[in-house]
């Protein structure tokens, strides 16, 4: 599964702040403070070649911002959404753009020193959001603005802010805000480094050449000996994935598995420790008694009891199908491979390939024929046009490597946004898949932009399940594109609750298993496109092991959840094991230790759980498209107004209820976890 970045590497108060630009224009001329933060976010320094160049633009940033930051602690009079506000826009959009450019950059520059003089910056302006989060003076500049006479919008957007600030500790004493801000700049430094070891442990996984028995030919082309005779795997998804689901030598599967989910570590123990320790001690001095308690406070769910109850319903729901499809797929799997006692977590992708293709004559080899990076992206841009009017055309743009394509975003010749796609592993790359943001976008004064950081096979076939995750991520780009054009830039999808965020894309992945959908790309070298019977075998052999799939992300939601919900004084692999055992099908396996990798652990901390919670509302949403069409155009038109077009303007139960007419409601998920 893949996530968004929302300024995850920034300290959690800055993050807070991150996206929210509230256009002075709209209430008042723009000042030249607003008319300087505008020029200066005007060009996307994203291909700087010198870590001079960079360190350049960082202390150009943190001194802009500092300016920004003395002119509105001086403010004086009145307070005013017109005024103050517009300070508080000109402030935070330097924050919020000014750290996505440099994560970016920290994730994508080709070049080392470049990579690092950016990671370098982002702590700095971590530092001052923390310190902005913690200003006193603009904290009460804002809470002083009458409430009385703004719009529904507006007032939410205020409450919002004022919440914020409560959340990152502004009202206590200065004691405890000089404690918070140490907190602050330590956890930041402690999650870039937990990212950085994770991204740069890239793995040598050495094979015998007779060890890929099972492979697809096009795989063990691109997969030569080396001068010792072996192969050598990496960690890349495109080296590791198609030996979970191909290799027919049950060793090879574990050997590559077991390496896998060894990333990260040992150098992550005690990091992760340490990020583990830091934010309890940030939730106690803030008056919660744990960091999962403070993180979910402003969520959707409210709090961390009430999301370990959702865990524990909805594993209700999934065992059944889950205990049902495991005692089949064992059974087949004895079949397969007599000596097979029971089944490992190396095991389940390979069986269930097998499977799908003895019951329902679904080969995934020869489902991956049909389909390449290109394809693919000709497809979902097709799909997202026919759906939202999206039209999608090349843009003339400098790029920070050879491989990234630029495109812009449009409406009936109205520029919606601009976006980067960089698709392919590479050194030194972040090596998941997410939508980076990199552009707050705000009607009338700043288009948005973002980029799509993935890492699919840059030629040659690809499997189905990274096409539907090439528009999972895609989905995050459009709500951001679209969301970005509220009238005030805190209302983008950036100050959307957290744990609604996956849903729009979640739902868009209902489409690649559409048949009208993948035939107007999905192809073979032939030119043919794929057969409707094939598409109509994918589909029943869909809902086999989804319930197993689910109780795996609710192991690891209640992984992240346990992290955080207490004082961090357990053994890692022992809590690990214990909440993957608890929820999972497959055991853990021994001399493994996944939580070094498991990036989601800084980045959403205690709120895993959003993946599942929002797969819940995405399949809610999908009722609608299932009741009118599911390429019905008005419909997704009258979604990507309702839903997608407000952002965080309005709180998601609100934006669930204006399209669907009613309440979220579990029922739609729960009987996906029971079709067979």
């Amino acid at each position: 599964m893949s996530f968004i970045r929302l300024s995850t590497h920034l300290s959690f108060a800055a993050a807070l702040l991150a996206g929210t630009a509230i256009p002075a224009h709209v209430f008042a001329a723009p000042t030249a403070l607003d008319n300087e933060v505008t020029a200066y976010l005007k060009p996307l320094p994203l291909t700087l070649t010198t870590p001079q160049a960079v360190n350049a633009r960082c202390d150009a940033t943190l001194a802009l911002a500092a300016k920004a930051e003395t002119a509105l602690e001086a403010r004086t009079g009145q307070a005013t959404i017109a005024d103050d506000f517009a300070a508080f826009d000109s402030l935070s959009l330097i924050l919020s753009d000014g750290g996505s450019e440099m994560y970016l950059i920290s994730e994508t520059s080709p070049l080392k020193p470049v990579r690092d003089a950016a990671q370098d910056c982002i702590p700095k302006l971590s530092d001052l959001g923390t310190r902005v989060s913690l200003s006193r003076p603009i904290y009460d500049r804002l809470a002083a603005i009458p409430a009385n006479g703004l719009d529904e919008k507006t007032g939410f957007t205020l409450n919002k802010m004022l919440t914020n600030y409560k959340l990152s500790g502004v009202d206590k004493d200065e004691a405890t805000r000089a404690r918070v801000t140490q907190l602050q700049k330590e956890i930041t430094e402690t999650g870039l480094k937990f990212a950085e070891n994770i991204r740069d442990d890239k793995g040598d996984i050495p094979l015998k050449p007779e060890e890929l028995k099972g492979l697809p030919q096009d795989y063990i082309d691109a997969h030569k000996p080396g001068t010792d005779g072996l192969v050598h795997l990496t960690f890349a998804y495109p080296d590791v994935f198609p030996i979970l689901d191909y290799a027919d030598i049950r060793e090879t599967r574990r050997k590559v598995s077991s390496a896998f989910n060894n990333r990260g570590w040992p150098a992550n123990e005690a990091v992760l420790k340490t990020l583990l320790e830091k934010r309890y001690e940030l939730a106690q001095v803030l008056g919660y008694p744990d960091y999962a308690t403070l993180v979910t406070s402003d969520k959707m769910i409210g709090n961390p009891q009430r999301a370990a109850q959702f865990l524990d319903d909805v594993n209700g729901a999934a065992k059944p199908g889950a205990d049902a499809d495991y005692a089949e797929l064992l059974a087949f799997a004895k079949t397969v491979d007599p000596t097979i006692t029971d089944l490992q977590r190396w095991d389940r992708s390979y069986f269930e390939n097998k499977l799908r293709k003895a019951r329902y004559d679904v080969d995934s080899a020869e489902v991956r024929q049909y389909f390449t990076l290109d394809k693919a992206r000709m497809g979902i841009f097709k799909l997202v046009g026919d759906l939202f009017n999206a039209d999608i055309r090349p843009w003339n743009t400098p790029v920070w490597d050879p491989s990234v394509t630029a495109w812009e975003l449009y409406d009936n010749n109205k520029l919606v946004g601009r976006f980067y796609l960089d698709m392919s592993p590479r050194d030194g790359k972040y090596n998941h898949a997410a939508q980076f943001p990199i552009r707050t976008g705000i009607e009338g004064r700043q288009i948005p932009v973002g980029a799509l950081i993935c890492n699919f096979p840059a030629s040659g076939p690809m499997d189905h399940e990274d096409v539907t995750t090439f528009l999972h991520e895609f989905g995050h780009l459009l709500h951001a594109m679209y969301s970005g054009h509220t009238e005030y830039g805190v209302q983008s999808m950036g100050n959307l609750q957290w744990d609604f965020i996956e849903a729009p894309s979640q739902l868009l992945e209902e489409w690649t298993w559409n048949y009208d959908t993948l035939k107007g790309f999905a192809s073979n070298d032939k030119g043919e496109p794929i057969p409707e019977d094939l598409v109509h075998k994918m589909n029943a052999g869909r809902h086999f092991g989804e319930p197993g799939m689910w109780k795996t992300q609710l192991a690891y939601s209640a992984i992240s959840l346990n992290f955080y919900n207490r004082k961090p004084d357990f053994d890692l692999s022992t809590q690990f094991d214990d909440q993957l055992s608890r929820y999972a099908l497959y055991p853990p396996v021994a001399g493994t230790h996944p939580y070094a990798s498991f990036g989601h652990l800084d980045g959403y901390s205690a709120i895993y759980y959003t993946y599942v919670w929002s797969k819940a509302i995405a399949l809610d949403l999908f009722t609608r498209f299932e009741a009118d069409g599911i390429r019905n155009k008005e419909t997704a038109l009258r979604y990507r107004k309702l839903v997608l077009e407000p952002g965080g303007s309005e709180d998601a139960n609100a934006l669930i209820q204006d399209f669907l007419g009613r309440p979220l409601s579990l029922d739609a998920f729960k009987a996906e976890l029971q079709k067979k």
